[in-house]
């Protein structure tokens, strides 16, 4: 039985990245800032709009910054007395690294959540989606360049999230299955990996601050989202061959440096950063279709470079169906209106009630 047929535990999970909007692109580009007090307010906001809509319980990652609990410390419940909410929290991995998400993700899946919200950015959904590749996911952005994730309003992404979990709305019926990019490796340290927007492989043999800064460096790009209204190394591949992420297949794109006698385009290569690159070559590929890249290098993974490569190394990539389960925020709540979801008995009764559970937290008192 698929994670998708499971009948509804009535729970929704919460994974928010503490590091994501902070990194360098605040000193060297436009990017905004985004602090803890406004993810704090983010995730306060999903959890009362999630147990408002149904959910019976809540599983919240912890991080390094506290932010999850920070968040739940104040939160006053409105439902039924005969609904009790658990917020627990997950306390087996805080190493404020990106395995912290991975194997959140993973055991949210191995618990059954029916729904996960994520704060973060491009990196952020990624590393959700290795951790459980076609996981239920409201992917809220707070990150740099927020490709994949969505500017959503906190308490409607809350209230989607309840009514998915709680079953009042049917999961298939707002679920938008996406792509991933799959890649394998000989002659690399990682044999596998995935990326949700796209992978590029950068000249140098460094990953340094990890962003992609010079356009120059960049020698090919595979995306499987290309949208023009986007930042980043996708926009690249938007700008030149657009295809939205839930169009089949991707794109690749070879590039050279800009001359007289090449395709020049302008891109936002981060926030507030316009750079010229030059384009040698456009492939649109078909769902499955292999692309074949030789190093040296270093692969940029959602726009981060993470992997170098030696020259021996060849990268074999494509693009595939198998992503997150986009959960369309706006389809439920509509649907939950029209069915009357939203409707009380007259005179309205507001009751309150809702246990927190803080095992494992060394500052609980």
């Amino acid at each position: 039985m698929s994670d998708a047929t499971l009948p509804s535990s009535g729970t929704v999970g919460v994974i928010v990245n503490p590091v994501a909007g902070k990194d360098i692109r605040r000193l060297t580009g436009g990017a905004a800032h985004t602090p803890d007090t406004t993810k704090i307010g983010i995730v306060h906001r999903a959890i009362v709009g999630a147990i408002e809509s149904g959910a019976r319980s809540i599983l919240v990652a912890d991080d390094p910054h506290r932010l999850g609990r920070r968040a739940v410390e104040s939160i006053e419940v409105l439902g039924a007395d005969d609904l009790p909410v658990d917020i627990e929290f997950l306390s087996g991995h805080v190493g404020g690294g990106r395995d912290d998400t991975v194997a959140a993700a993973a055991e949210m899946r191995r618990r059954r959540v029916d729904v996960v919200i994520a704060l973060g950015g491009d990196g952020t959904c990624r590393d959700v989606a290795t951790g459980w590749p076609d996981v239920p996911l409201i992917a809220i952005s707070t990150g740099t360049n927020n490709v994949y994730p969505r500017a959503l309003d906190a308490t409607t992404a809350g209230v989607a999230a309840g009514l998915v979990a709680s079953g009042s709305v049917e999961r298939e019926r707002v679920a938008q299955p996406t792509k991933r990019i799959v890649v394998r490796l000989d002659g690399a340290e990682r044999t596998e990996d995935v990326a949700l927007v796209d992978l590029a492989l950068v000249e140098g043999s460094f990953v340094g601050a990890r962003a992609v800064s010079d356009p120059g460096a960049v020698r090919s790009i595979l995306a499987a989202v290309a949208e023009t209204a986007t930042t980043g190394l996708s926009s690249v591949a938007g700008r030149a061959a657009p295809l939205d992420r839930h169009s089949r297949g991707g794109v690749e794109i070879m590039l050279v440096p800009p001359a007289d006698d090449v395709r020049c385009i302008r891109v936002p290569l981060s926030p507030g950063r316009f750079e010229s690159v030059g384009i040698e070559h456009v492939r649109r590929l078909v769902d499955g279709e292999p692309v074949e890249w030789h190093g040296p290098g270093v692969l940029a993974f959602d726009g981060e470079r993470d992997l170098p490569i030696g020259p021996d190394a060849t990268v074999v990539a494509h693009v595939e169906r198998t992503g997150p389960v986009l959960i369309d925020v706006e389809s439920a709540v509509t649907i939950a209106a029209l069915d009357g979801r939203f409707d009380r008995p007259t005179p309205c009764v507001v009751a309150s009630g809702a246990s927190v559970s803080r095992e494992g937290d060394p500052h609980a008192r």
